[in-house]
């Protein structure tokens, strides 16, 4: 059923008295829910298709309560930084260390998923917010201005545009958090994953990758050809950053997900050169006031730069400098 247009509406109140808005976008045979608490993408649904494309929630409190970033915008720098620490400029930098009490995680505690950003722009099929974290802001030098776009393109496709400028040398890699489920059924293991990467990064213990990517030939992360989800799991999760080569600024492609059961795809096509891509095994963690939610209830694909990549000389560069614009393009394209 198409949705009405509608201006940004009350969704809630954080503890602090402040609202938390929520807006309706469509257009396309497309409609999308987003609210400016963490940049979150709430709901995501194609015209004759019942269930939402991405997991959701249906009151603030519950987004309030879950631990995995459901959903949210992530940074100022998504994934982990081993020993949340970095040097820039001849400075080293201690950062909130808030994984493992000693790496940090999306930003620190309270990073931009657990901020409620403004809504500077709206239209019909898009909106536009964003936020001004401070110098200092969970140990990180440099006021950044973050903006988030949404929009509605032919396709039916969901973009996704993050801008950011600083006032200081920092560092600086956003990201979308969602956990997709195509079919509405009660995970995503039959959901069958392509993905042309060549090289992915193995883990420590702690999910800290390793600096040298490693071929994907003869491994189960090799996803080169379609290979359904549960194959794969039953021999171990999935946490891990694939790496692609194509130049940062342009579009490629990085991943392509089917559900078989509803006959839909989506391609994600991205200008990063990383894919994180998370199996969503602590989805149960997420208590609702209804039935909850099993492992695996969707699975999270988030194009960013390669974790810890302050720290590794061979990732793609993430330092942001006074004059400079952060820019990442993401498209959800679904299709039969």
């Amino acid at each position: 059923m198409p949705m009405t247009y509608q201006t940004p509406y009350p969704f809630g109140q954080l503890p602090g008295g402040e609202t938390v808005f929520k807006v309706d976008i469509a257009g396309q045979e497309m409609r999308a829910s987003v609210l400016t608490y963490g940049a979150t993408l709430q709901a995501l649904h194609i015209d004759g298709l019942s269930p939402s494309m991405v997991l959701g929630l249906p009151s603030l409190q519950d987004y309030l309560l879950q631990p995995i970033y459901l959903g949210a915008t992530v940074g100022r720098c998504a994934n982990r930084i081993a020993d949340g620490r970095f040097a820039l400029g001849g400075i080293t930098y201690q950062l909130d260390q808030n994984f493992q009490k000693r790496h940090t995680l999306h930003g620190g505690r309270i990073g931009t998923a657990q901020l409620n950003l403004r809504v500077s722009d709206v239209a019909a099929d898009s909106v536009q917010l964003a936020i001004d974290l401070p110098d200092g802001h969970m140990g990180f030098p440099g006021a950044l201005r973050v903006k988030a776009t949404f929009r509605i393109l032919v396709g039916p496709t969901l973009e996704l545009e993050i801008t950011a400028t600083t006032d200081a040398p920092t560092i600086c890699n956003l990201a979308h958090h969602g956990y997709f489920n195509l079919g509405g059924d009660r995970t995503i293991l039959d959901h069958h994953l392509f993905n042309p990467a060549q090289t992915y990064q193995t883990t420590d213990m702690s999910l800290i990758p390793n600096h040298e990517p490693t071929s994907v030939e003869g491994t189960r992360y090799d996803f080169r050809q379609p290979r359904r989800l549960a194959d794969v799991i039953d021999t171990g999760a999935i946490d891990n950053n694939f790496c692609f080569t194509h130049q940062r600024g342009d579009i490629a492609l990085l991943s392509r997900l089917h559900s078989p059961g509803a006959g839909v795809s989506m391609e994600i096509h991205s200008t990063e050169r990383g894919l994180q891509v998370y199996d969503g095994v602590r989805t149960d963690l997420v208590v609702l006031k209804r039935e909850g939610w099993p492992s695996h209830a969707g699975i999270a694909s988030e194009p960013q730069n390669w974790p810890d990549a302050m720290n590794n000389p061979l990732a793609p560069a993430s330092a942001l400098h006074p004059g400079e614009t952060y820019r990442q393009l993401s498209r959800f394209t679904f299709c039969e």
